[in-house]
């Protein structure tokens, strides 16, 4: 059995669609978890006609928690063998579990990866620290869960990090990794995003964001201690998502409080590391000692570039 993990809040107008998607795969032992986060655009009703469709539908409603705490929740619902997660407002192509079912069961793969924007590179095997090094790299490797098909048993005694609200996801697969032995990276795309301008990612800079610097600090920590050979990468790949943050951050003239002076200090630290560990461009180089050095002035410089 596959168990697929659905967060809800305030999706009501891309609900059917993504539920159709799910109840119209051609693997057919599913276990589907719906749980509605306190939504308030009708999302709840939409769930109920919904589960009306198909018994595999399980729905559950709750107070706002965030999407961290309403994840854990739908973990801990899972009776199935593996585990997909899929967004609300998303969909997946109708063959999804069942070709990565066919890809698991070859060489009993611990996570059967795939595409959510092609880019090109085909289907290859991982050992553990093959994986551990492209997460780190950051590039074919992300940090989403929705992208992962993932056995269960390695979530046990796992929990999401509720104070996370920016990376929460990429903190828990680096967790996960810690426990794999070989996963499947597969080039095909078969999971589609919708850009929603009710996501964290959409809405204006807001605090929030500096929650990610939360996740790579315990990642670089644990890089550390447990793969240390790959210390400048995991640093590097440090510094440029906090020159990310920046960027977006200055975009909206946010104030430079702690957390901006925290992140900055950061990249000031492991800037270097940007392009010595072949994590980006010099371009992103020298926008993060830019960033990092002149906050107001990488303000306007940023609001110009992207008016």
């Amino acid at each position: 059995m596959v168990s697929i993990l659905v967060p809800v809040y305030n999706s009501a107008p891309y609900l059917k669609e993504c539920v159709e998607s799910l109840v119209g795969q051609t693997y057919r032992d599913l276990q589907i978890v719906m749980i509605d986060d306190g939504s308030s655009d009708g999302s709840w009703a939409v769930m109920k006609e919904l589960a009306r469709m198909d018994r595999r539908i399980e729905i559950y409603s709750q107070r706002n928690h965030g999407v961290a705490a309403t994840r854990n929740q739908l973990l801990d619902k899972v009776r199935g063998d593996f585990v997909l997660f899929v967004d609300s407002d998303d969909w997946i192509d109708l063959d999804t579990i069942e070709v990565l079912m066919q890809e698991q069961q070859v060489d009993d793969y611990d996570i059967v990866m795939y595409r959510i924007t092609a880019n090109g590179e085909g289907d290859r095997t991982l050992t553990q620290e093959q994986a551990i090094s492209l997460f780190l790299e950051h590039k074919s490797f992300r940090g989403s869960l929705c992208d992962k098909l993932i056995r269960s048993s390695l979530f046990e005694g796992l929990k999401i990090d509720e104070n996370v609200s920016y990376g929460e996801d990429a903190l828990m697969v680096w967790q996960v990794l810690q426990r794999i032995n070989k996963m499947r990276m597969l080039g095909r795309v078969f999971y589609h995003y919708r850009v929603n301008p009710a996501s964290l990612s959409r809405q204006p800079f807001n605090g929030k964001k500096l929650s990610a610097y939360t996740a790579w600090d315990a990642i670089c920590r644990e890089t550390d201690s447990s793969w240390r050979k790959y210390h400048d990468i995991a640093r590097g790949r440090f510094a440029c998502e906090m020159t990310q943050i920046l960027r977006d951050a200055a975009h909206r003239e946010y104030k430079r409080d702690a957390g901006i002076k925290l992140l900055q200090e950061q990249v000031r630290r492991d800037g270097s590391l940007i392009t010595r560990a072949g994590i980006s461009s010099w371009k992103m180089r020298a926008y993060a000692w830019l960033v990092s050095h002149h906050y107001r002035l990488a303000c306007f410089v940023t609001k110009f570039i992207y008016r």
